[in-house]
């Protein structure tokens, strides 16, 4: 375990000793939004190719030092698509650079795949949305490139993060039974689809959620490399988890959001399908079995 990681989890460590004996919902985790750009015009996306500004080095070093004044160590990156971002001659790598400058210990990435995964971000989480014929059809034709762009990383923690929609969630075993056999992909992280764009197409149910989750469950069971926890997803099944809450910031188009872009919409904050918020509130009240997961990709 190098040095980095042992520094990351004593400020977790920290951080759960400080919001336990003070009692405080304290931030815990930071993202930053640094582009609209992206190459894909994905079924179920609407926080992308909208014509916003990209951040500037500039603004990006701002956001980041919000975020960090605000006692978050633990950061993700978003876009669009971040690999596009540019600002003359700097680039996303930059950007990591610059966190981890400011003295971020843990670094995630969230990207389409579709350019080669090279990079030093701690996890990268590569949208996957099911086998080919099925990723294909919600994101455009894009299967193949990126799964060869896996294959081809030499990065050490490549997640797969599948968004369940009315599409694809009859696909969740052969996905997990043939993405399980790709050595790189470290792991598979479920999220359902938020309904931003009110689009009732693409949107579950929550009978039709509660079915996914047992399926899910089992699959956890028979030993697929599910990194969703059992614990969070039980109490998403529940509706048993606070949102919005203050456990999380966001930085994008310039300002600073709790928890995310709709704080203040009921409805969607009601049907909010992001599960890794669900893992932090886990996490944060100090579940084993949140904890003992996200380990696997931390």
């Amino acid at each position: 375990m190098n040095s980095n990681r042992i520094s990351f989890y004593l400020s977790c460590l920290n951080y759960l000793l400080k919001s336990v004996v003070l009692r405080k919902e304290l931030p815990f985790i930071g993202g930053i939004v640094v582009n609209d750009k992206c190459n894909l015009h994905c079924q179920h996306c609407s926080v992308s190719n909208r014509s916003i500004p990209d951040l500037s080095y500039s603004e990006i070093n701002n956001g980041l030092l919000r975020l960090y004044n605000k006692g978050m160590r633990y950061l993700y990156i978003e876009g669009g698509e971040p690999f596009l971002w540019r600002d003359h001659t700097k680039n996303l790598e930059d950007i990591i650079q610059l966190a981890r400058g400011i003295g971020f210990k843990f670094i995630v990435l969230y990207t389409n795949g579709t350019f080669p995964i090279e990079t030093k971000a701690d996890t990268v989480f590569v949208s996957l949305d099911g086998l080919k014929n099925i990723h294909d059809t919600i994101r455009g034709k894009s299967y193949d490139r990126i799964i060869s762009n896996i294959n081809s990383s030499s990065h050490k923690r490549i997640i797969a993060n599948y968004t369940i929609t009315r599409t694809n969630k009859n696909g969740i075993e052969c996905f997990c039974e043939k993405i399980s056999k790709i050595k790189q992909i470290k792991g598979i992280f479920f999220y359902f689809y938020t309904p931003h764009k009110g689009n009732n197409n693409l949107f579950l149910s929550p009978t039709e959620k509660k079915y996914i989750i047992e399926k899910i469950l089992i699959l956890k069971r028979k030993g697929y490399r599910i990194l969703n926890s059992k614990k969070a997803l039980c109490c998403v099944d529940n509706s048993a988890w606070m949102r919005p809450n203050g456990l999380s910031y966001l930085f994008a188009e310039n300002k600073l959001f709790k928890c995310c872009r709709a704080f203040g919409n009921d409805e969607i904050c009601k049907n909010c399908g992001y599960l890794s918020f669900a893992e932090i509130y886990q996490i944060t009240r100090l579940s084993p079995d949140a904890i003992l997961t996200a380990i696997k990709y931390l």
